[in-house]
């Protein structure tokens, strides 16, 4: 795909500031861009690398522009909304999806007789289907994929390659899951008995709602009864675990890394950044915001942002992080007072034998 400085300029809403006929053919950061990429400047350290980027086009916001005008060579398209929002909506004009392949059911694919597949659904070779499985339309199952006994999928739903549904899950509308990740596996739990670790039964499924995103490689475990349930419009990760009889809320956003132990409860709107923790049976309120490698060990209110291990507030967090920092110095100081005490002590010992040896010479 091409675009002309006019082309994104219209595209963006934006004002040119250059020829408007200069043309690109891709889109990157200002590090990696050449003479045919647009790119963009939506911070003081981007707008600096202009200087020299040898880009076609750059998009800024208009508080930057004489700044960006003054270093860039190339043509310089100015909006008033969010530039790097701006940008990527270009880039995807430029960068279009590719078509997936229509396949229809691929006679190479394992589907079972009594499996429903509604219309203009794609089930690619190797793609296994199990007896009793629901596919709604316009789905697309990509190789490997496997789908167990009783799955039921709703309408838009796209598996990634080696996706695996265990037996009774369930996907709602417009869910995309990406590729290796395996929902509906039984939970971690055991119990001791004569020395052994014997199994619990997990008779329980999992119940994907609508509009959620889960990455590559992450991890959903079936309840041990009644569900595990991911909220409508979620957003999950890679490499994320989420165990037994976990409820997570409505438009969570949980990034790389994070687990949540089981019977753990999310509100809606919870972020977790990447490596956060939260213990089983815990309960997150709604809107809370978690920091990197929080550790959440008890039940939180929403509405706060937490960091640390254990979380706490985020301002207390910070302050005990920046007492720690001047724990070396304190440390330094406290020596530096047990000497003077001390000291201090050695001569008022002194002090005080004088003043005894006098009086009894006086005496």
């Amino acid at each position: 795909m091409r675009l002309t400085a006019k082309d994104i300029a219209k595209i963006v809403g934006g004002t040119i500031h250059g020829d408007e006929n200069i043309v690109v053919d891709k889109a990157s950061a200002v590090q990696q861009a050449d003479e045919t990429t647009l790119t963009f400047a939506a911070n003081d350290t981007n707008l600096r690398r202009l200087s020299g980027c040898p880009a076609a086009i750059a998009i800024v916001d208009e508080e930057n522009l004489e700044a960006a005008c003054d270093i860039f060579h190339g043509v310089v398209v100015s909006v008033s909304c969010d530039v790097e929002q701006s940008f990527l909506h270009v880039a995807q004009s430029l960068h279009p999806p590719r078509e997936p392949r229509k396949t229809g059911v691929s006679p190479a694919a394992d589907v079972a007789a009594s499996a429903m597949i509604g219309g203009e659904t794609n089930i690619h070779p190797n793609a296994t289907i199990s007896e009793h499985v629901e596919i709604g339309i316009g789905c697309t199952i990509f190789p490997g994929a496997y789908l167990g006994r009783g799955v039921k999928l709703g309408d838009n739903v796209t598996l990634h390659p080696n996706v695996v549904l265990y037996d009774n899950v369930s996907v709602g509308d417009n869910c995309t899951i990406h590729a290796n990740s395996v929902i509906g596996s039984a939970g971690f739990g055991y119990r001791q008995i004569d020395g052994q670790h014997v199994h619990i039964p997990h008779v329980g499924t999992v119940r994907v709602e609508a509009n959620v995103e889960i990455g590559a490689c992450t991890t959903i475990d079936r309840a041990k009864v009644g569900e595990t349930v991911v909220g409508r419009g979620t957003k999950i990760d890679n490499l994320v675990m989420v165990a037994h009889n976990c409820e997570i809320g409505e438009h969570n956003l949980l990034a790389a890394h994070v687990a949540l132990a089981g019977s753990a409860t999310t509100g809606k709107y919870v972020v977790c950044a990447g490596q956060v923790g939260v213990a089983d049976h815990v309960d997150i309120g709604d809107g809370a915001v978690f920091g990197a490698k929080s550790g959440v060990h008890r039940s939180m209110p929403g509405g706060e942002t937490y960091l640390g291990a254990p979380a706490a507030p985020i301002h207390e967090t910070r302050r005990q992080w920046m007492a720690l920092r001047k724990l070396p110095d304190m440390r330094k100081t406290l020596r530096d007072l047990e000497r003077e005490v001390a000291s201090l002590k050695q001569t008022l010992g002194t002090v005080n034998a004088a003043n005894v040896d006098g009086q009894t010479k006086a005496a």
